[in-house]
């Protein structure tokens, strides 16, 4: 497995939980990729990229009893938005509480947030379980493709003909032209905005920024939808405790152990070497790398199998 990232030792955890003989190789001296804490200053340790936990999925902390290692969410029940005139908002999990701090600023806002809040969560329902979902070949005849089909289009039936014209406009639409459609305080807006453009370096009036916002509602802490909490320890605990667990079933996990390229012989992957110059042999090859960084600077004389494929793919009008 290359790098030890939160999604890599996650594989690497299923996999040996498998009883297959797995070997994380990490960059850095310490685990976690964008999960991660570290110490920027003596004595002060810091969550330097993620900095809350929801989407972690459930099934994924159950399977590896990740609790049992150390993993513990701290629920966040608050947002604080300060303005320049001195007034404030302040938003508690509890709908009583949330409608009296919006109707501060409107009372028509404070009544459609409920609604808001409902129709993005049960969009968020409709969707959640795709994420764990290898997708279906929609032209296969194969039965196990067409089982997905099937309960995907269970999953459909379950919403409104409204609910899925809704659903199909927030794939593309803004999180700020959605937002325009419900609320009138910029205050508001702006808080939940917020939701829709992290992690994507774009605007709030980019397309497709409603979705990031609707994903953001999949959040989910023991069973309890739309909850986002703080990691006991920092997020670098995240991928401690899926160390631990990968470790406890077997796994080896390496530290400053730099791939420099993925070795490929007769168009297979056989293995890796290392900066060092220490080769590793194995039968497969995970990377947790983007797939520029794991095709065209890491597997060995890409160029070359590149170019023949792009030649067939000419050839055959594609």
């Amino acid at each position: 497995m290359i790098g030890g990232g939160h999604n890599g030792l996650v594989t690497a955890a299923y996999l040996a939980r498998a009883g297959k003989r797995v070997l994380v190789l990490e960059r850095r001296h310490v685990l976690g990729g964008a999960a991660v804490t570290e110490e920027v200053f003596p004595g002060f340790k810091f969550t330097v990229c993620s900095y809350v936990c929801s989407l972690l999925r459930p099934q994924v902390i159950r399977d590896l009893d990740l609790p049992s290692h150390g993993f513990e969410v701290i629920p966040q029940e608050s947002t604080f938005q300060p303005l320049p005139d001195g007034r404030y908002l302040f938003r508690r999990g509890n709908e009583a509480d949330a409608f009296q701090a919006i109707a501060k600023f409107s009372r028509r806002d404070a009544e459609a947030y409920p609604r808001f809040g409902r129709l993005m969560a049960r969009l968020a329902k409709f969707i959640a379980p795709t994420l764990t979902m290898t997708p279906p070949d929609v032209g296969s005849l194969n039965p196990a493709d067409l089982r997905k089909l099937y309960a995907l289009n269970k999953q459909v039936k379950t919403l409104t003909e409204e609910e899925l014209y809704t659903f199909a406009r927030l794939m593309t639409m803004s999180a700020a032209d959605y937002l325009d459609e419900w609320f009138e305080t910029d205050a508001l807006k702006a808080g939940l905005c917020s939701s829709g453009i992290i992690g994507t370096l774009l605007g709030p009036r980019s397309p497709g920024t409603a979705y990031v916002l609707m994903h953001h509602y999949m959040g989910e802490i023991d069973g309890a939808y739309r909850s986002w909490g703080y990691v006991r320890g920092g997020m670098g605990m995240v991928s401690e405790s899926i160390a631990r667990a990968a470790r406890s079933f077997g796994a080896d996990i390496r530290v400053n152990a730099d791939v420099r390229r993925i070795l490929v012989k007769d168009g297979r992957a056989m293995g890796v070497e290392l900066a060092t110059g220490e080769r590793i042999e194995a039968k497969v090859i995970a990377s947790g790398a983007d797939p520029k960084r794991t095709f065209l600077k890491r597997a060995a004389a890409p160029r070359r199998h590149l170019d023949r494929t792009d030649r067939r793919l000419h050839r055959e009008g594609v």
